[in-house]
């Protein structure tokens, strides 16, 4: 069905077309879109929608243009939520009709997938808000979007983002997804497939198949005498335009008003530019009936994305990248609210706080809460005095994440204590990545009660060598307490897992011991994946109970041992009757109770508890820039019970306890 302003129909019913996926060349049959090849990481993007079908939650695909995503998203969406409806915003304007719809589709009973393409587009000031991401959530709303590679780079802090599971899809496809569409081409021929496979060393396959490649290539060349100087400046203008934030249809009289000075030499006329009439029809005819470098849209033009890619492959982005000229005309054109957003993002990117500021000051006297964040963002990388100042006007005029990233800020200066202040009164205010930081597992540092005090130790100083003894290690009473903890926090995990089963978890409505306790990013996994979190606690158990060192053997179980030396330390402070019981019989020693030796011989490294730290938002990603500045392995919570290494991974068929 369809509401004044939002399509809303069953996933069922979605044309890939209309989703905007990418046309191929039509063959005469009148098939413009390929048969679909799928892509490697098309089984965790499913595993990902089945997980919060029902729950909830957000899933990002990132890649370049025309690398798949869409498609990907596509494919996975109709072949797991058919059922579901999907709605479909077109425009930003129509974020607030979309999620009433997804509101009104959870009171039906029946869940909603809210599909964002492009989703930079809704994340402005005009975009989703936190209030609208938490009805989304409360309405257990999926949400399936798409963003090319450079805009998410680009992208200051968002909350939407930062709740997504992200996904890349590679531009260059991998030897197994070549392999796969060979063995397509094989039993279903198919000559669009076949040049795109004599090809695929120097491009994907999918931005082949839409004919991107071809396109940049005949820009390129356009502008020689017999040639098409004229229809290139036209697709020079509108791609500048775009760059600096004009991102929507961009009207024809604006490119005739702007395009001569893109005309190659002095003398504009001896290269002889064909007539303008003629450069239009030139930069708009699709290519093999599948697309062009002037994309009509609405009343406008738009440059085909990958263009702006290529554009961006070939030069980064720079302050001397886009004509001054061009930051004038869209400062001037660029009046509504999000237009501003998106001139001072591209400025931002291109290193131009000056254009920035002068986009957003509109808004500024608008008295904007979010572009008072926005600024703040920007300006943390070049001026934090400045930053500090717009998070405060944010946080004077209500917003709550900018408590938060008032923290990050302070935390970057190096002052913990000041940051500490900030997280301590966004958790207050109910930001769950701040309320998170406070169940950071550490170790109880009061002092030991004096019937459990161990003895004096021997006067002989442990040297650097006794670290690499096999002997040198914890305690036997220290792994009896530590042993007795993974149990307890084990049975009461499995009691709050018949209770919420795959429900989302959090530390007010929702608190469920002791995956509420685990960091955010964890909040949204299914049952399957909390009773393997279970299983974490008791595997290490079992090898304390075989006379083994509880040595973690992938990111689950490093979090499981963290949470129970936390527990344990507790427990040795707050109830050493008990604690008693679990150490009689077993000979007191002098470095009982040595958790800061636990956690030296016992873990490779603590890099799992970053996860806790508001500031590194983002680091279980590889491919984010904290991640790799640190060399930390991939923390995602997909990945938590993969085995570190071969030779020491569990045995998968152990099943689990009763």
């Amino acid at each position: 069905m369809q509401n004044s302003r939002v399509a809303v129909f069953p996933v069922r019913d979605a044309d890939p077309l209309e989703l905007k996926v990418h046309r191929a060349r039509t063959l005469d049959d009148g098939n413009a879109l390929p048969d679909y090849i799928p892509r490697d990481i098309d089984p965790a993007v499913r595993q990902s929608l089945r997980r919060i079908a029902y729950a909830g939650g957000v899933v990002l695909l990132v890649g370049g243009s025309t690398a798949g995503k869409t498609r990907c998203a596509y494919e996975a969406m109709t072949a797991v939520l058919p059922d579901h409806l999907l709605i479909v915003p077109s425009h930003v304007t129509e974020l607030a009709d979309a999620v009433t719809e997804a509101v009104r589709a959870a009171r039906s009973g029946t869940p909603g997938v809210l599909w964002l393409n492009d989703m930079e587009q809704y994340l402005g000031p005009e975009g989703l808000t936190l209030r609208d991401i938490r009805a989304l959530r409360t309405a257990r709303t999926v949400i399936l979007g798409s963003i090319r590679s450079r805009l998410r780079k680009e992208l200051p802090s968002h909350e939407l983002v930062r709740l997504a599971e992200e996904f890349e899809v590679k531009r260059l496809w991998s030897p197994s997804e070549v392999a796969r569409a060979r063995e397509q081409l094989r039993s279903r021929p198919d000559p669009r497939l076949r040049l795109a496979l004599q090809q695929a060393e120097d491009f994907g396959i999918a931005e082949t198949l839409a004919t991107g490649p071809q396109l940049w290539r005949e820009l390129g060349s356009a502008s020689v005498v017999n040639g098409n100087p004229r229809g290139a400046a036209l697709v020079w203008t509108a791609i500048d335009l775009a760059l600096a934030g004009l991102t929507e249809p961009l009207p024809i009289d604006l490119l005739a008003e702007l395009h001569e000075r893109y005309l190659p030499g002095r003398n504009k006329q001896l290269i002889a530019p064909e007539p303008f009439d003629a450069a239009l029809v030139w930069a708009t005819t699709p290519r093999d009936a599948v697309t062009r470098m002037l994309v009509p849209e609405g009343d406008g033009l738009k440059p085909f994305d990958y263009l702006l890619d290529a554009h961006l492959r070939d030069r980064e982005p720079s302050p001397n990248l886009i004509p001054e000229g061009i930051w004038e005309i869209v400062l001037d054109r660029g009046s509504q609210r999000h237009q501003r957003f998106d001139i001072a993002l591209s400025a931002y990117a291109n290193d131009r706080m000056d254009i920035a500021r002068r986009a957003l000051q509109p808004l500024v006297e608008a008295e904007d809460t979010a572009t008072f964040r926005t600024l703040g963002l920007l300006y943390e990388r070049s001026d934090t005095t400045e930053a500090v100042q717009w998070f405060q006007r944010a946080i004077d005029a209500g917003d709550i994440l900018s408590l938060r990233l008032m923290g990050n800020l302070h935390f970057r200066k190096r002052d913990r204590k000041t940051a500490s202040m900030w997280y301590r009164q966004a958790a207050k205010a109910g930001d769950e990545v701040s309320q998170s930081y406070y169940n950071y597992p550490g170790v109880d540092r009061r002092p030991v009660p004096e019937e459990l005090a161990p003895p004096a130790a021997p006067c002989s100083e442990v040297s650097e060598e006794d670290w690499d003894d096999e002997e040198y290690g914890p305690t036997a009473r220290t792994l009896s307490v530590l042993e007795a903890a993974l149990d307890i926090v084990s049975d009461m995990a499995k009691d709050s897992l018949e209770e919420i089963g795959d429900r989302p978890v959090d530390l007010r409505d929702n608190y469920a011991f002791i995956f509420s306790d685990l960091p955010v990013l964890t909040w949204r996994q299914d049952a399957q994946w909390r009773r393997e979190m279970v299983r974490c606690f008791e595997d290490l158990a079992d090898d304390i109970r075989a006379g083994r060192r509880p040595r973690p053997t992938c990111t689950g179980e490093e979090m499981a041992l963290h949470i129970a030396i936390d527990h344990a330390s507790s427990m040795v402070v707050d109830d050493p009757e008990l604690v008693s019981s679990f150490v009689e019989g077993v000979p007191p020693h002098h470095r009982d109770w040595d958790w800061d030796l636990c956690l030296g011989v016992l873990f490779e490294d603590t890099d799992v508890l970053f996860l806790y730290q508001p500031w590194s938002q983002g680091i279980e990603d590889s491919d984010h820039h904290l991640n790799q500045l640190m060399g930390t392995a991939n923390l995602e919570a997909q990945y938590w019970f993969e085995p570190f290494y071969e030779d020491s991974a569990r045995d998968p068929d152990r099943g689990f306890r009763p």
